[in-house]
């Protein structure tokens, strides 16, 4: 087994006392002598590498002052730094430095706070109080906690949130009505917040600002001053080699009514043997509105889970592994990305049992107001090569007139020489956002049929990378991301899932007018957004044989509100507006084959209880495979599938 070691810059001290010194902060602070290193991180990497040094299993005894050292380097090469110090909020070095989302808040006043610092404005001195906002979830602007002079901005005085994990690692000097620094966005490395006294233009407490980007270099450094300190040899799990798991006792999707469902938790270490101790923490949810957690040590046997539920639904299972501080254990994900080792899934009581909200009377009516305005506006477009002459699949830009805000834009293949009606086609739909690397043109595509691959905003392409960005920021609405404006959602004629729904049905137009579709075969096929999409294809055009939604999202909308079924935090708010765009009342009207390649039961981003109603509500043949362990972005090894079909 390969040993990691917390402490990388010096000998280990097995049991000894020792006393030693941070170069860095006493070159910078010479009277901030006897504070030992706990952590050391560059805030612009944080998402991606964690902590560059880690020592706070190794450091123990009594713990009287922690303190913090941030020093920014601007691209001019000009070094900006702050020191502050406070009497000790944590006797668990662990717990001073960057959170998680699972870790403890701290949202406390601190006692005898000091800042030194090179940055003009920052109040320097030693002050009676002071105040620290630590936490790794989503918060709100509002003063929950009544902090003097704070306001409902996103100040020195926030309101910690339930879940998300936006982060905020803050300390306040609020007796100056002065944030002394912050670090928030932890996720976000070089977008991260980032920045030492009040934000000089936005949010005080530089939340939203992703002023990481203005530096070259960042580095935090974590101190503490013990009385008693020992510093002891500590062999290190290491995270990457590390897998949690979950099973049931039985199918998860077949359970009844107050029947015991069991879930079994392990964490295998692939042989490793850490030092200290390990623990899977769990929470249970469910439609039920119930909430349990509990936790167990990591040892040669499972954790154990039961629980039930009262009502057809899902109960969700997420568990993470945790250290003896309490402290989550993260590992790099395949984005490259450091996130918890966590297990996140579930089982349902008779699923097919479910049912969403009621859709509104005159939907079809909306939709053919929709088509006539499509039918309005003919049907015009430029087709631009971009492949070599001798290519064996020629590529397009494709620009087509559409109506509402802009006209439908992508990329078409088509292979060389393809005779009249001899192709079938697919239309293929992206996700949430905007990537401008999707954005230019393919090199080739598949060479036994037509492949068209729009985007859902109906951009230009082939742009540069500050188009896409400056994009980006035109669609946003009051402040909020594309389609999340409770305001422009209100009337679904002006919402913006109108304008994509509309390019949706023309793209479909198109692929359908080229000589080379056979008339026979139209697949549409997308995930999470795009299967959104695929799904209003297959509703809205009767001549889309298959259709491929993948972790399909935005299905049964009104389920939180009006079932109290179990979401997460990133959904659109519902209105009864967005049942015009609910998936699971296309669902009534699609005629063609419907599989859905994969849908989580730990992806609260798409809740499973959705998809269900989605799937029972289609008439047509039908397919749906489930993932234990799976959540929106992440598929475990060898996970356990489940399916479901009916013809």
């Amino acid at each position: 087994m390969k040993v990691f070691r917390w402490m990388m810059t010096a000998a280990l001290l097995g049991g000894v006392a020792a006393q030693a010194e941070v170069p860095e902060l006493t070159a910078l602070v010479p009277e901030a002598k006897e504070y030992e290193l706990i952590g050391k991180l560059n805030p612009k990497e944080w998402g991606a590498k964690g902590y560059a040094v880690d020592r706070s299993e190794a450091l123990s005894g009594d713990l009287k002052r922690i303190g913090y050292l941030l020093k920014l380097t601007d691209k001019a090469d000009k070094v900006s730094w702050v020191f502050t110090s406070m009497d000790a909020f944590t006797q668990v070095p662990g717990l001073a430095g960057v959170p998680s989302p699972e870790s403890e808040v701290f949202q406390t006043y601190v006692s005898n706070l000091e800042v030194f610092s090179n940055v003009d404005g920052v109040k320097t001195g030693k002050f009676e109080k002071g105040n620290i906002e630590i936490w790794g979830r989503n918060y709100g602007g509002k003063n929950i906690k009544g902090i003097p002079g704070a306001t409902d901005k996103f100040d020195f005085g926030d309101q910690v949130m339930p879940g998300g994990n936006y982060g905020s690692f803050q300390v306040h000097n609020y007796l100056e009505k002065q944030t002394v620094f912050a670090f928030n966005k932890f996720t976000a490395n070089d977008s991260c917040d980032l920045g030492i006294g009040n934000s000089p233009a936005g949010n005080p407490d530089w939340t939203f600002t992703s002023s990481a980007r203005n530096y070259k270099t960042a580095e935090l450094f974590i101190v503490g001053k013990f009385d008693n300190l020992k510093v002891s040899e500590v062999v290190a799990l290491n995270p990457a080699n590390v897998l949690l798991t979950g099973v049931t006792d039985k199918d998860p999707l077949a359970y009844r009514l107050g029947e015991t469902m069991t879930f079994t938790l392990t964490a295998d270490l692939k042989g490793q043997k850490p030092t200290g101790d390990y623990f899977i923490k769990w929470t249970r949810t469910g439609d039920d509105g119930r909430k349990e957690s509990g936790q167990g040590k990591v040892s040669d046997q499972p954790v154990v889970v039961r629980t039930s539920l009262d009502r057809p639904g899902f109960v969700r299972i997420y568990a993470t592994l945790a250290d003896k501080s309490g402290r989550t254990v993260r590992k790099l994900n395949a984005r490259k990305q450091m996130e918890p080792v966590f297990f996140d899934g579930g089982a349902a009581v008779e699923p097919e049992k479910l049912t969403g909200t009621p859709e509104p009377e005159d939907f079809d009516a909306f939709w053919d107001k929709q088509k006539v305005k499509l039918a309005a506006m003919p049907l015009k477009f430029t087709m631009d090569k971009k492949s070599a002459p001798d290519a064996k699949v020629e590529v397009y830009a494709v620009t087509i007139d559409c109506p509402g805000p802009r006209p439908v834009t992508g990329y078409l293949t088509i292979p060389a020489g393809a005779g009249d009606k001899s192709l079938p086609a697919t239309v293929r739909f992206d996700g949430y956002g905007m990537r401008s690397g999707r954005d230019f043109a393919p090199k080739g595509g598949p060479g036994n049929r037509i492949d068209f691959h729009i985007n859902a905003h109906g951009y230009e392409l082939g742009r540069d990378a500050d188009y896409y960005r400056e994009f980006g920021e035109s669609i946003k609405s009051n402040g909020q991301g594309y389609a999340f404006d409770p305001k422009q959602n209100a009337d679904p004629e002006t919402a913006y899932f109108n304008g994509m729904a509309l390019r949706v049905m023309r793209a479909l137009q198109f692929v359908k007018q080229l000589p080379q579709w056979n008339g026979k075969e139209l697949v549409a096929a997308g995930g999470s957004q795009g299967g959104l999409q695929t799904i209003w294809a297959a509703g809205l055009d009767p001549d889309v044989t298959r259709a491929l939604p993948g972790i399909p999202w935005c299905c049964d909308l009104g389920g939180a509100k009006n079932f109290q079924r179990l979401s997460a935090g990133w959904r659109i708010g519902y209105q009864k507006s967005m049942d015009y765009y609910d998936p699971i009342n296309f669902a009534k009207r699609i005629r063609c084959m419907v599989e859905v390649p994969r849908a989580g039961l730990g992806d609260y981003t798409c809740p499973p209880s959705g998809v269900a109603v989605f799937y029972n509500n289609l008439k047509c043949p039908k397919k749906i495979t489930w993932y234990q362990g799976s959540t929106h972005g992440y598929v475990p090894p060898n996970p356990q599938k489940i399916v479901r079909e009916s013809k």
